[in-house]
Order: structure tokens, then C-alpha cells, then sequence
């Protein structure tokens, strides 16, 4: 990959890669992308004079599933020509009663699409709820197989459940007002971890190709 111009992200997602917050008890912007400060924090990490920069592209749409995502990949994802592809799926297909393997499954052809058209898949677990213990149960199981997946595939995946929950293992309510979608507060989470845990390493290989 030439590092003499852009390193081009796209976020794959639902409504939580848009961004979506929740009206309740708030009158401010609808929307607040983890994406915006993503790219801030990749942006100020990189070294002055580096020969390349970056852009974080963000493909999220509110109600999406696997199998939404898979349909649109190819106009909303591969058009981009992306270098990395970050995903985040899986919540609006476990509320639609769909099996955690067949969510795993509907991401592993994600990740394999992401790899045919040259980029890097960064796979990111599923947050957790604020009510039904019994969802968070499923929640953990499809992020149990998700890691297990990218375990085998050696890539990245990033823990956005643990980063997100409180002891009990449920959504912390600091993180968000309505119980399922977050808060300006949890997408900055969101954003700290994914360029903690993915990001960062990436960006220090690609300044060192670079030097």
C-alpha cells in the first residue's frame, strides 16, 4: 500500500456506527459518530512530515442487519476503496430473533469480502443493553463467537462490551439515555477503545513502512 497519500477507514454498520442518541430528556444533535472522533484521534497521532494521512468514512445506517450489510456491501464499502473496514453489527438481527451463529456466520462472510477486495477487517464486539439479562446472555454468546472467529482468522477484534458495561454486566447507564443506543459519552468509548485496541498499532506500523 503506497503511504503517499490517504489511509481510507470505513465504518460498516447500524444505527450505533451513525451515531444515533436517543431524544429522551435531550435536546441537543440526534447524532454523534464515534467516526468524528476516531479520526481526530488518528489524525493527531500521526508525526509531522508523515507521507501519508487519514480519513474515516462512515457507512452506518439506523435499522441495518448482517444481512442488510452484506446486500449493500459492495455500493457502500467496496465503492470507497477502503484499506481498513471496521465493523460493528449484530444487535438489530439478536432483537429480530436471529441465532448468534447465524450472525457469526453473516460476519465471517463480511470479514471474507473485506479481505477479497485487499483490505484489513477490525471486528468489534456487540455493547451491551441496559434491561433484559437474558439479551445480554445472547449478546455475550455471539461476542464469544466473534472473537473465537477472529481468533482464527487472526484479526483484530476489539471488546466494545467490556469498555461499555457496568459490574453487572449490562449496559453502564453513564454511557447512554435510552438503555440500547449511546450517548456522546459512550461513543467516545466507543472511539477511545477502537483506536486503543486496532488503531494505534496499525498507525505505528504504517508510520514505520513510512520512515
Amino acid at each position: 500500500m503506497p503511504l503517499d497519500g490517504w489511509v481510507t477507514f470505513v465504518a460498516l454498520g447500524d444505527s450505533m456506527t451513525a451515531g444515533f442518541m436517543s431524544p429522551v430528556g435531550y435536546s441537543g444533535p440526534r447524532y454523534y459518530p464515534y467516526t468524528v472522533v476516531l479520526e481526530a484521534l488518528m489524525r493527531a497521532s500521526l508525526s509531522r512530515g508523515c507521507g501519508f494521512n487519514v480519513v474515516v468514512v462512515n457507512k452506518g445506517v439506523n435499522g441495518d442487519s448482517t444481512d442488510g450489510m452484506l446486500e449493500r456491501f459492495d455500493r457502500s464499502v467496496a465503492r470507497e476503496e477502503p484499506d481498513y473496514v471496521i465493523l460493528w453489527a449484530g444487535i438489530n438481527d439478536l432483537y429480530a430473533g436471529a441465532s448468534p451463529e447465524h450472525l457469526t456466520g453473516n460476519i465471517a462472510e463480511l470479514t471474507e469480502r473485506t479481505r477479497l477486495m485487499g483490505a484489513a477487517p477490525i471486528v468489534c464486539a456487540v455493547t451491551p443493553v441496559e434491561g433484559s439479562p437474558h439479551f445480554n446472555e445472547r449478546i455475550r454468546t455471539l461476542n464469544a463467537l466473534i472473537r473465537e472467529h477472529c481468533e482464527a482468522e487472526e484479526l483484530p477484534y476489539v471488546d466494545l462490551y467490556t469498555a461499555t458495561a457496568n459490574p453487572e454486566q449490562r449496559l453502564d447507564p453513564r454511557y447512554s439515555d435510552d438503555g440500547v443506543h449511546l450517548s456522546q459519552e459512550g461513543y467516545k468509548v466507543v472511539a477511545h477503545t477502537i483506536y486503543h485496541e486496532a488503531v494505534k498499532e496499525i498507525l505505528e506500523k504504517l508510520a514505520a513502512q513510512d520512515s
